[in-house]
């Protein structure tokens, strides 16, 4: 017959609750420090709050392969509060089924305190003037008489408010 120790069943039995709170109090340490990647925001959430120093995402749903495009529009967001870091493209599909979506992806750092817009213009294929900068223009409205483009083949303003504490 085996004996146990007074504390080896009580061990026993704590070991996984203790193991479960340490790994939840490092997640939520490295998750404050923005240890764990920058934060992701889709359109359907437009107020954004970041430390100074936090990075960011903006992800946009986007088909390059339909010619569709984002742009950051003017007036660009205070260079004071927060700077673009970055853009890529995300696809959905793989690139030989002629890449059915995905996403544009626009990095942002936020470098001080206060509040500022990132206005982004969804450009649909052939709507916008590309000014060659990565930014864009709506195109010019049609001449009068003519017929207008459907509302899903214009361009739209998708705006984000970021403050930055």
């Amino acid at each position: 017959m085996r004996t146990q120790l007074p504390g080896t069943a009580l061990r026993r039995a704590l070991t996984p609750a203790l193991t479960a709170l340490t790994t939840l109090v490092v997640l939520t340490a490295l998750t404050g420090c923005g240890l764990m990647g920058p934060s992701t925001y889709d359109t359907d959430e437009t107020a954004i709050e970041a430390d100074s120093g936090e990075e960011f995402t903006l992800s946009v749903p986007s088909n390059a392969s339909l010619g569709e495009r984002w742009y950051v529009a003017e007036p660009k967001p205070a260079a004071r509060v927060v700077r673009a870091a970055g853009e890529d493209q995300e696809n959905s599909g793989s690139e030989a089924d002629g890449a059915s979506g995905g996403s544009q992806l626009f990095r942002f750092k936020a470098v001080g305190r206060g509040s500022t817009t990132i206005r982004l213009i969804h450009c649909p294929v052939h709507a916008c003037i590309d000014q060659g900068d990565d930014s864009a223009t709506a195109s010019p409205p049609p001449p009068a008489g003519s017929t207008a483009a459907p509302a899903s083949s214009r361009p739209t303003y998708h705006t984000y408010t970021v403050t930055v504490k």
